[in-house]
């Protein structure tokens, strides 16, 4: 393991620490502009991390923080992966040498402007 936190570590310490307070996305973001694949990933680490919008001025500003145990449920891996499981559709191509591409697509002749 590198001397150096990971994002995700660095993230889960700066909301750990200030529990119960909410952390705004913009501190989140100098750790990581991707933070929210960061809360993501841990999320499906089985971390519970709750998140709120507030709109101030027609501004929109998120916040993220650990939820209260058993209070804000998250959805479980194994529900994940079988979900995608479901939602997993072979690609079917045209037959070898059929020259199409978009089979199923009306053919359209474009006239050429006069």
């Amino acid at each position: 393991m590198s001397a150096q936190r990971s994002q995700e570590d660095r993230i889960l310490w700066l909301l750990q620490a200030a529990w119960p307070n909410w952390t705004p996305a913009l501190e989140l973001a100098r750790i990581s502009l991707q933070y929210n694949a960061r809360v993501f990933s841990l999320r499906e680490k089985n971390w519970q991390i709750e998140n709120k919008v507030e709109v101030r001025d027609g501004m929109k500003h998120g916040y993220f923080r650990l939820a209260t145990p058993r209070t804000f449920p998250n959805p479980q891996r194994e529900s994940l992966e079988a979900e995608k499981k479901t939602q997993h559709i072979e690609p079917t191509l045209p037959a070898k040498g059929s020259g199409l591409l978009f089979r199923d697509l009306p053919e359209r002749i474009h006239p050429y402007p006069d």
